[in-house]
């Protein structure tokens, strides 16, 4: 009979093997110092300004813990259930019933009351798993299946499971103490609890051999194993069984079913060289659609215009010349609603609802002055909130939270404004020579970041941007009719949506973030991949016309990339990060 253990440290050797009938059993001690993120930071500091390639100071799973540390695990999706205190992987630290050569029979578990726990009473449409691995030894590697189901809250290890949702993961030597995503589609009903598993099926063949990465940071809920080899018949906690460590899992969602409504970021504007309405994709701003006819013609234009947040089918226009309309974005067609005079012979320059409030606030200049006002749209008049101290305000922001941004055509800077008061806050500079009528607008579903319809007089180009607005800084997403377009006034309806709502049924891709093979999976045969960065440029495309494919993308720079997928005619948005 072969000698079977759990296995716990780095060394095989450091452990002695039980036979199968034995209870588990092991060392909690870790054979190499674990890496926190202090030390990350005080490499991280050391490096200081220096050029080159991440990967060569930090392996991705470092990476992803100084991500976790800067921007919160909870800005990874929109919903991150986890009961991982932390995500390191710590070596010496990993769990799994094997020999000394291979893994048996292993069923691991996590448990999640979603209503009690963690307060999400609508159900949750999970999008993908994350999990650690382990040492992992593998010649041509193997599956390890990912399961979620729904039970009922606190029945877990008894009770029923329902599966949801089910996915596979292809392990590799590379995946070596990394965490792993997995795309993973499945609902929760409301009410109930969710419980992720994950199988290895022992394939006899004495050559797979792997550990689960888990830590020793503590976890909020348990560990389960299943193991029988190892004397584990029902899933059993791992602190019964004698041992600290918590595996390093988390699960990705949505606690809005359907996204909250689901509709797909639109933005609607005003081509000022055309004397148009259009519309476009914030993500490819060059394939605009005219929907109307403005009837500002020149000398006149239309520089300041927002989306009603409680009516997204209206959106509400000011004229440099103070003439006022209403706009129905379905058909383009303009409504008088009167003259409204900016304050101070400024001219308007940019308007925006306040999501918060629902008022219509806008902002004018004379490239001397600036002024914030609000409109009331029923007796179509102007107060004005104040004096903002910018010398060319010419957009007007406001995110989800009520905070108020505005860029200035005179000193190329990027502000705060204070709604309340009107008082601009210089942010930092925008990177470009900003000039011209130009506009701006939030889009849910991005939080730190607001959009620009740019002009560089620099370039003589019109830009889309897209602006962080704790720094200022800019960056071209695409540009208008190849730039020789001058767009005003943009204003958003619907939210920036995630991979559960741009995602294809049946296609999973993996792994991701990726050093530089990206495989493709499918039910369906996969048309065509374009890969673009963030500029909104396409980097590398592929004709497949297969279910299955590898994806060579070493040779790009490290950082994100957007890849679309063509499946049977249907398209599919993913986000790729390139170590």
């Amino acid at each position: 009979m072969k000698k079977i253990t759990l296995l716990l440290a780095l060394f095989i050797g450091s452990i002695g093997l039980m036979n199968a009938q034995s209870s588990f059993t092991g060392t909690n001690t870790s054979t190499q110092t674990p890496v926190t993120i202090e030390s990350l930071i005080t490499r991280l500091q050391n490096i200081g300004d220096v050029a080159g390639d991440v990967n060569s100071y930090f392996t991705p799973q470092e990476q992803r813990m100084l991500n976790v540390h800067f921007n919160g695990i909870q800005n990874l999706a929109p919903v991150v259930i986890t009961q991982s205190n932390t995500q390191t992987i710590e070596s010496g630290a990993e769990i799994a019933c094997a020999s000394p050569t291979s893994f048996r029979n292993n069923n691991v578990y996590r448990a999640f009351d979603l209503p009690g726990d963690y307060g999400i009473m609508n159900g949750l449409e999970v999008t993908a798993v994350e999990f650690a691995m382990g040492t992992i030894s593998t010649p041509s590697g193997f599956p390890i299946t990912a399961n979620i189901y729904s039970t009922t809250p606190g029945s877990f290890p008894g009770g029923t499971l329902t599966l949801q949702g089910t996915a596979v993961y292809m392990a590799t030597n590379a995946d070596y103490e990394t965490m792993i995503n997995l795309p993973l589609s499945a609902m929760i009903p409301a009410g109930e609890a969710m419980v992720m598993e994950l199988v290895l099926v022992d394939d006899g063949t004495d050559t797979n051999f792997m550990r689960f990465g888990c830590n020793n940071d503590g976890e909020t809920g348990p560990s389960y194993i299943m193991a029988p080899d190892c004397g584990a018949n029902v899933p059993t906690p791992l602190f019964d069984l004698g041992l600290s460590q918590g595996f390093v899992w988390n699960v990705l969602g949505d606690d809005e079913p359907g996204g909250g409504g689901g509709d797909p970021a639109v933005v609607f504007g005003v081509n000022n060289s055309t004397e148009s309405l259009i519309s476009f994709d914030p993500a490819d701003p060059a394939a605009f659609a005219t929907v109307g006819v403005s009837p500002i013609t020149n000398p006149n234009f239309e520089n300041a215009g927002a989306i009603d947040p409680n009516d997204d089918g209206t959106a509400y226009v000011l004229a440099n010349d103070n003439d006022f309309y209403s706009v129905d974005l379905a058909t383009g067609a303009y409504t008088s609603l009167g003259s409204i005079a900016a304050p101070g012979g400024e001219s308007w320059a940019g308007a925006e609802f306040d999501p918060v409030s629902g008022t219509l606030y806008a902002i004018s200049t004379n490239l001397a002055t600036s002024t914030l006002s609000t409109i009331d749209i029923g007796a179509g008049t102007a107060t004005t909130v104040g004096v903002t101290g910018m010398t060319g305000a010419i957009s007007l922001m406001i995110d989800e939270n009520g905070d108020g941004y505005s860029h200035d055509i005179v000193d190329d800077n990027f502000y705060y404004v204070d709604l309340g008061t009107g008082t601009a806050s210089i942010v930092g500079p925008l990177g470009f020579d900003a000039n011209y009528g130009q506009g701006g607008t939030y889009i849910k579903g991005d939080p730190g970041f607001v959009y620009l319809s740019a002009f560089d007089g620099g370039a003589l180009q019109g830009q889309w941007r897209r602006v962080d607005v704790l720094t200022g800084a800019s960056t071209v997403i695409g540009l208008f009719n190849g730039g020789s377009d001058q767009v005003a006034w943009t204003s958003a309806k619907g939210e920036i949506l995630g991979v559960s709502e741009n995602a294809l049924e049946g296609f999973v891709y993996y792994p991701n973030p990726t050093n530089g093979a990206l495989s493709l999976k499918s039910v369906n045969n996969i048309d065509s991949v374009t890969i673009y960065n963030l500029l909104g440029q396409s980097v590398l495309s592929s004709k497949i016309g297969a279910t299955t494919t590898d994806l060579d993308i070493s040779g790009l720079t490290t950082g994100t990339y957007i890849m679309k997928v063509t499946v049977e005619g249907q398209i599919g948005t993913y986000k790729v990060l390139k170590n």
